[in-house]
């Protein structure tokens, strides 16, 4: 974010998650959500679980249902799956990002592309989602956030590599005390990441004068 947009704010949580792999920052009500793609061209998966309550978590398809539309736009704002509020999108320097496609697991690389081993966004999350106690069974549709998955007239989508430039972000507002996870997706078989994965940036900014939590 620019300068401009931090006067008031302090940066509490700064998390450089390594291509391929995933990470996790815990928000409160209010804080401002950066995701940054460091280099440019890199998906990151997104998905978050309340912290009161880790049987409502961010949902894609009541987002859908909600916005009528397949990508995010400044002041969408994307629900849990009891339809209460998570996170605002406030703003967004690449405007292209995918509402539909599933998080790659190992029987995507298996299945479709014949390799055994591969990491994946699934496990990514459920690697580093452990401590909350949450599994691999219970991770939610993500955001994708970056991805380029443009719709077409005859209704299918495509998969390319993303317009993301090194440094462009999108900033969300915090509406959930919430558990965000974010994947720097490992595919590097079809154009999604430009061929190869690259970091990801977690940024929590927090009013200064906020009760004293920084």
């Amino acid at each position: 974010m620019s300068s401009s947009q931090t006067t008031d704010l302090e940066l509490v949580t700064d998390v450089v998650v390594a291509g391929g792999h995933a990470g996790v920052v815990v928000v409160e009500d209010g804080d401002l959500l950066e995701v940054v793609d460091v280099e440019g061209q890199q998906v990151c998966d997104l998905i978050a679980f309340a912290s009161t309550d880790r049987r409502e978590w961010l949902s894609i398809s009541h987002t859908r249902a909600s916005t009528l539309r397949l990508n995010l736009a400044p002041g969408d704002v994307l629900q849990s799956n009891w339809r209460r509020p998570m996170l605002e999108v406030l703003t967004d320097d690449v405007g292209m990002h995918d509402l539909i496609t599933q998080m790659c697991d190992e029987r995507r690389y298996r299945f479709d592309y014949n390799v055994e081993g591969h990491r994946s966004c699934r496990t990514n999350f459920t690697e580093v989602l452990a401590p909350w106690g949450i599994q691999e069974w219970e991770m939610p549709d993500p955001v994708n956030l970056f991805q380029n998955a443009p719709i077409h007239a005859d209704r299918t989508f495509g998969n390319q590599v993303p317009t993301s430039v090194a440094g462009d972000s999108i900033v969300f507002r915090v509406m959930m005390p919430s558990i965000v996870s974010g994947s720097a997706c490992p595919q590097d078989l079809n154009p999604c990441n430009g061929f190869a994965p690259s970091p990801i940036g977690l940024k929590v900014w927090r009013a200064r004068d906020a009760g004293g939590r920084s």
